[in-house]
């Protein structure tokens, strides 16, 4: 984010910093000072998601961070309609009741409920991330030095860990295993130039070779803060026999 900024700066872009997955997630910057993701140091805006499967989960919607009062005063104008939210900058009427759109916005307002649900989800942030992390050590010191593994998340200060991904040969025979034990793991993700939109504009395979070798290996592992440990083993128990000796164990019970 340091680079961009200096990157932006150096050709007048602005910069949207996409932090649906790194909510309590931080780097260490070139005067090794901690800047968490989101705090509008480097970014213009900062995008977070609400989704159910994110680190604060509202069922739906999200939140944007600005350090910029100008586009801060401007968003709060397009999430309701393009409605003027200040009295004082309404033109034709200043009554009570009067509103004013003076541009056009959209209706992206949480609802109460959704932000009364996020704003629990805030008290057991800390604990919920700190759990992330437990489980994605204890991923990677099982996996590292596999011989089936080709790749895997690693441990970084300041990852927020949303995924844990490892990189497999036969990942297609893994997931289908796995469902049968009813453990949902998820591919993470799909290249974008390869889903028919952006095949239409002229991609084809083979024009991103690094992004499409990536996701023929790619496998996200179960990780959430209320996964159990038992959970977990066994899932590290069922891919080791996966690989290892094609063999279905049954679940903890």
């Amino acid at each position: 984010m340091e680079a961009f900024r200096k990157l932006a700066n150096e050709f007048g872009c602005w910069i949207l910093e996409d932090s649906c997955h790194s909510p309590g997630g931080y780097f260490l910057d070139s005067q090794s000072k901690k800047q968490l993701s989101g705090n509008g140091k480097f970014a213009d805006a900062s995008i977070f998601s609400f989704h159910p499967v994110k680190h604060i989960a509202a069922g739906e919607g999200g939140m944007i961070t600005t350090d910029n009062e100008k586009l801060y005063l401007k968003i709060l104008n397009l999430r309701t309609h393009g409605i003027e939210q200040d009295p004082s900058k309404l033109i034709y009427d200043n009554s009570l009741w009067y509103y004013e759109m003076q541009e056009l916005g959209f209706n992206y307002r949480l609802s109460d409920i959704h932000a009364s649900l996020a704003r629990s989800q805030l008290k057991r942030a800390k604990v919920g991330l700190d759990k992330r992390k437990e489980i994605a050590t204890k991923y990677y010191e099982y996996f590292k030095g596999k011989s089936y593994i080709k790749g895997q998340s690693t441990l970084i200060e300041g990852h927020a860990y949303h995924l844990y991904v490892i990189e497999v040969e036969e990942r297609k025979e893994l997931h289908s295993y796995l469902r049968k034990l009813n453990i949902w793991c998820q591919i993470h993700y799909i290249p974008i130039h390869l889903m028919p939109f952006y095949r239409d504009l002229c991609n084809e395979e083979g024009n991103f070779p690094s992004a499409e070798n990536y996701y023929k290996s790619c496998i996200s592992l179960p990780i959430f803060p209320t996964l159990k440990t038992e959970e977990q083993d066994f899932v590290i128990k069922s891919i080791n026999n996966f690989f290892l000796h094609n063999v279905i164990v049954s679940p903890a019970r």
